[in-house]
């Protein structure tokens, strides 16, 4: 029994030295030298544990979103996002088009989740009114392009977001950007290449969208009045992503947006 006893404990030195004799990359622990410390990925993804969104929104972190990291996974800086290359006929308002508007039930306990920028967003509708969105969200304004993953958080906050078609006519986009500016300082305006040429501008809220050819002035302040500041987050805050942003919302009643469309009044928005 003692023989044996030697002979085990012989075998397991002998393994032990054929270890060391590895190259370093089988012996060093927990990682070799000018390996990143997988511990220590761990742990920073802890302090950016959200028990809501598994990702806490608002933090720039390098390691998880930045706004400057990876934004390939959301878009490839094409300008065929923004830029028109077909014919603007297709695109022209149309008095007989009415427009759509469609509502998402989404149930009150639904909270979405975010994903760090090294994660690929999909969503199943064309025009997105919830899901999977980035945890740091656009400021509010006028952008050259926006992604919808950035957007989407944005819209969770109560804010409207503005779509049109980079063909889109040029009189109706500016109508309905003026009218946008003036109703909230919680909004965020950007082309959209998917929209149809049927009806080439959209505004949308959390659940909400409108879907139009043409800017009736009363439909789209009764959607802001109805739909905007219905997120499940309440709070003003600003963003944090400003990529391409071209100019940043003002305030139109206060912070909190108390008053939507103030200007309004029966003749149309006040323009001045």
């Amino acid at each position: 029994m003692l023989k044996n006893i030697v002979v085990l404990c012989m075998t397991i030195l002998a393994a032990k030295a054929q270890r060391y004799n590895e190259p370093w990359h089988k012996k060093w622990f927990p990682h070799g030298p000018g390996e990143q410390d997988s511990n220590q990925v761990i742990s920073d993804t802890k302090n950016l544990y959200d028990a809501h969104h598994g990702i806490a929104m608002g933090v720039v972190d390098s390691s998880c979103d930045d706004g400057k990291i990876n934004l390939h996974m959301d878009w490839f800086n094409n300008i065929e996002n923004y830029t028109c290359f077909e014919n603007r006929s297709y695109y022209l308002p149309q008095s007989t088009v009415h427009p759509i508007l469609s509502v998402e039930q989404i149930p009150e306990e639904y909270s979405a989740p975010h994903k760090c920028m090294n994660e690929s967003i999909e969503y199943n509708e064309i025009i997105p009114t919830f899901g999977t969105h980035r945890p740091l969200w656009a400021v509010y304004g006028e952008y050259t392009f926006l992604p919808k993953q950035r957007w989407l958080h944005n819209l969770e906050h109560g804010a409207v977001v503005m779509l049109y078609h980079p063909c889109a006519n040029l009189n109706e986009i500016v109508m309905l950007k003026r009218i946008v500016k003036k109703c909230l300082y919680r909004h965020v305006i950007t082309p959209y290449n998917l929209l149809s040429p049927i009806r080439p501008l959209a505004l949308v809220s959390w659940g909400h969208r409108l879907e139009m050819s043409k800017v009736s002035p009363e439909v789209v302040v009764n959607f802001i009045r109805k739909h905007a500041l219905n997120g499940p987050e309440k709070t003003h805050r600003n963003g944090q992503y400003d990529l391409m942003l071209k100019e940043q919302a003002q305030v139109i009643s206060d912070m909190d947006d108390h008053t939507l469309c103030p200007k309004h009044t029966e003749k149309g928005i006040e323009m001045r």
